[in-house]
């Protein structure tokens, strides 16, 4: 048995509507669960992102319904990493920003010779651990010369 297979079983057992030897072999049904399945690891998963969708009594086809479902659960799982993508990159652009400030900073400070350009670089050493985020903070600081 594939994994598609024991989903179609799984959900047999959630949905007590489902008639799992048809929904094995509906295209739809094999295509959008091989998709889930792809997108969220397992069946457990799968099942528990359809499951979070609501029920399914009153509906006319269940098949359909859950067929919908994995559909919308790959869609729903791609936004949420996408949206977690774009927050991270959001986050690492601030962290950038930040950096370049704080080298700017420190380079006026070092400019009016309230500090030493030796203690500006180590205190950015301390404040950005990130060997990136150092680097482009002591090239603001530096003007670029190392």
């Amino acid at each position: 048995m594939t994994a598609v297979d024991d989903l179609a079983a799984v959900l047999g057992e959630r949905f007590a509507a489902v008639d799992v030897p048809k929904f094995r072999r509906h295209p739809a049904f094999r295509r959008n669960a091989a998709a889930a399945l792809a997108s969220l690891g397992g069946v457990e998963a799968v099942v528990g992102e359809v499951s979070a969708y609501g029920g399914t009594a009153g509906a006319a086809d269940i098949h359909r319904v859950l067929v919908a479902r994995l559909g919308w659960a790959v869609e729903d799982v791609a936004e949420r990493r996408q949206i977690a993508d774009d927050r991270t990159e959001a986050d690492r652009w601030a962290s950038v920003g930040r950096a370049a400030r704080r080298g700017e900073t420190l380079r006026a400070l070092v400019d009016r010779g309230d500090l030493f350009l030796d203690e500006a670089a180590a205190s950015l050493a301390r404040e950005f651990p990130d060997p990136d985020l150092r680097g482009l903070a002591e090239a603001a600081l530096t003007g670029g010369a190392k």
